[in-house]
């Protein structure tokens, strides 16, 4: 009996019912944090899918020099080769779930033709399931791991309509989708994509502003380790899934703390002069600062108006620079 099917058996403690109602009251603010942020809206949308596009490239290891993906991932350079080709593929469907992640279905079918379409001319296919009969010592094929995956989406849209919350539902999916590893190649890729892609049925509106797969990436080794421990005991029918639902709602809701602050910030520029705030960051800032600092308290600023504050500091003596190129060091003048 997978995670999934077994739902309605899983007690939920305290402490994940008070994460779940923090998320929620975060969710009924998604409305208004589109409101403020709406004449950016869509840059914001289009540089946090692009973040995500990068991060999610590391996570699954993609062969690709950092020049590269910032010229396919922001130019939209054309692909020279088969990692190359992923990670444009890869960019595409997370702009496609981001626009309308209702109309993406998760069957058997789905997920085939999403994997084939991510990884092309490679005819991934569902791997075959096996298992230990008595008597025998060793596996055996007992059937396709495709049954299974059509079988865990037909109780999922049959639980939607029901009382069923559905964050839980779509984690304990997840546990499911990781233990099963259902296709012979590329499962990482699929459950990185499957999870961004239930958070936004989700509702989790924190995606839009913030890259869910850099938060993913600063926290790898524990999002491991959360993982092996739920499907620990898996195949024996006690998993120990509340390490990774704690895991994944601690992060929804950091993830929606740094929106929270991301958006009042926004606010703030938007009736401030810019330029001003901007000085008054790097003013804030260590003696030795770099741009990629000052992006992290303005992300929704343009690169053209961070230079022109940085030059316009520099010509008055204020700031000179450590270095030339997008990652060079500045330091304040005479300050200590």
């Amino acid at each position: 009996m997978t995670c999934t099917k077994n739902i309605n058996k899983f007690i939920l403690p305290n402490d994940v019912i008070l994460k779940l109602c923090e998320i929620y009251k975060y969710i009924g603010k998604n409305d208004k944090y589109q409101e403020i942020a709406s004449s950016d809206y869509m840059r914001i949308l289009s540089q946090t899918i692009e973040r995500d596009t990068y991060f999610l490239s590391k996570l699954i290891d993609l062969d690709i020099t950092d020049t590269r993906l910032r010229l396919i991932i922001t130019k939209n350079s054309e692909a020279r080769n088969r990692d190359e080709k992923v990670l444009h593929n890869i960019k595409e469907i997370l702009t496609i779930f981001m626009q309308n992640p209702i109309k993406q279905g998760i069957s058997a079918s789905d997920l085939n033709n999403l994997i084939n379409y991510i990884y092309p001319n490679q005819n991934i296919k569902y791997d075959v399931l096996k298992e230990e009969k008595k008597n025998i010592y060793h596996l055996v094929d007992v059937g396709s791991k495709r049954e299974i995956v059509e079988e865990l989406a037909n109780f999922i849209n049959s639980s939607e309509s029901d009382n069923v919350e559905a964050i839980t539902l779509y984690l304990n999916y997840l546990i499911d989708l990781y233990a099963l590893k259902p296709f012979s190649v590329n499962n990482d890729c699929l459950f990185y994509v499957i999870m961004y892609l239930l958070l936004l049925k989700c509702d989790i509106g924190a995606i839009h502003y913030v890259s869910l797969f850099e938060a993913i990436y600063n926290h790898k080794e524990e999002l491991n380790d959360s993982l092996n421990e739920a499907i620990y005991n898996y195949n024996e029918g006690i998993p120990q899934i509340l390490s990774f639902i704690r895991f994944m709602t601690s992060l929804i809701l950091k993830l929606y703390e740094r929106t929270d602050n991301i958006i009042s910030q926004y606010s703030t520029d938007a009736n401030l002069a810019k330029a001003d705030n901007i000085e008054n960051t790097i003013m804030n800032l260590n003696n030795i600062f770099t741009k990629e600092e000052i992006r992290l308290n303005h992300p929704y600023v343009s690169e053209s108006t961070i230079n022109r504050v940085l030059l316009k500091l520099r010509d008055e003596n204020i700031i000179r620079p450590l270095g030339k190129g997008r990652s060079a060091k500045w330091i304040k003048i005479g300050l200590k």
